[in-house]
């Protein structure tokens, strides 16, 4: 058998398997929720054949991660996300000039024996700019003379994710493009090792997103409505979370006419908001339906708390989050570069 067929052949059974998976986490639960899980395996693919099959680290490019048809790993839609696949021999710079954004960084993600880990991050407080906004950022082994910001690449450097955070989806996002230190020879014809060797890459990340979509949601279902997510305390680096964000949450489950009310006071911070998303820890559909709030979108008390309420209709409370008919569901705060002690929000279903 080639090596290419024999590729073909892990991957079809690779989808096969996690298809076999949707079906047994859903058994018993609600119809949506398997609906939602075959939907997800669909993105992940068409996602996953981007990341491996089209990007190249002789050639890099900064390639739009989430879409609102594009979701994983609790994707925050108040949040753009570009992504460029690494070789640490090579070395890199990425040159761009600030637009509107309320926050910019740049992380670098690489395995840690079978387990994904953050190896680097650097975000704009760290960073010198132009006067006029640009900037250039390397990233290699060692620091070059004269480079001015620079991220270090580990090894295991195999991908990079940047973010831009906004509160409002009309602000103009940063110009960003991304390049080797040294210029490349062109790509070669694809050849059958190279493209079974890119397959194999494939079933292993569609794989290797659904193992740790379904450790994390598994560890939310185990206590309904109460705070059991706090970044503090477990490790998000599976989730491709940045350090820069401190994240606090848990699992919803609401009768038709309950509402999971959450009060608490946020610290400190550039950011913060409250999301939805799905038991495959997708955003939730923000087109249509209001499922995220950020900090400029929730007035606070007079003593400087907030109240924020998750039903399946307007509860007749301030900062309504639409389940959209979800009986389950997750809900995560977002607290970016927090300063100081904080707390959890308190959550009560009323």
């Amino acid at each position: 058998m080639s090596d290419l067929k024999t590729a073909w052949t892990k991957w079809d059974a690779a989808l096969t398997d996690a298809a076999a998976q949707v079906e047994a986490l859903t058994e018993g639960r609600d119809a949506s929720e398997r609906a939602e899980g075959y939907r997800f395996l669909t993105r992940i693919t068409a996602a996953m054949t981007e990341f491996q099959m089209e990007q190249s680290a002789d050639w890099p490019s900064l390639v739009q991660v989430m879409s609102p048809s594009r979701k994983f790993y609790v994707d925050n839609p108040d949040t753009l996300y570009h992504r460029a696949t690494l070789d640490p021999r090579l070395g890199y710079r990425v040159r761009g000039r600030r637009g509107e954004e309320l926050y910019l960084a740049f992380c670098v993600y690489g395995l840690r024996g079978r387990s994904n880990a953050i190896l680097a991050n650097v975000c704009d407080d760290e960073m010198e700019f132009a006067e006029d906004g640009t900037f250039e950022l390397v990233l290699s082994a060692e620091r070059p003379d004269g480079a001015v910001n620079w991220l270090p690449l580990d090894g295991n450097a195999r991908t990079l994710v940047t973010r831009q955070y906004f509160t409002h989806h009309n602000q103009r996002p940063a110009e960003l493009r991304i390049e080797t230190l040294e210029p490349q020879p062109p790509p070669s014809t694809p050849d059958e090792k190279q493209i079974a060797r890119r397959i194999r890459g494939l079933a292993e990340s569609v794989t290797r997103t659904l193992a740790a979509t379904e450790a994390a949601a598994e560890q939310w279902l185990q206590h309904p409505n109460a705070v059991s997510v706090d970044s503090r305390k477990d490790d998000w680096a599976s989730l491709f979370a940045t350090p820069d964000n401190a994240y606090v949450g848990g699992w919803y489950t609401l009768a038709k006419d309950e509402a999971l009310v959450m009060e608490g006071r946020a610290p400190a911070c550039r950011y913060w908001s409250v999301q939805l998303c799905s038991r495959w820890l997708e955003s939730r559909d923000y087109h249509s339906r209001t499922v995220i709030l950020n900090h400029a979108q929730v007035p606070l008390e007079e003593d400087g708390s907030f109240q924020v309420a998750i039903a399946h209709r307007d509860p007749g409370l301030p900062n309504w989050l639409d389940t959209a008919g979800h009986r389950e569901g997750g809900v995560i705060f977002r607290w970016l570069l927090p300063n100081g002690e904080w707390k959890r929000p308190a959550f009560r279903v009323i």
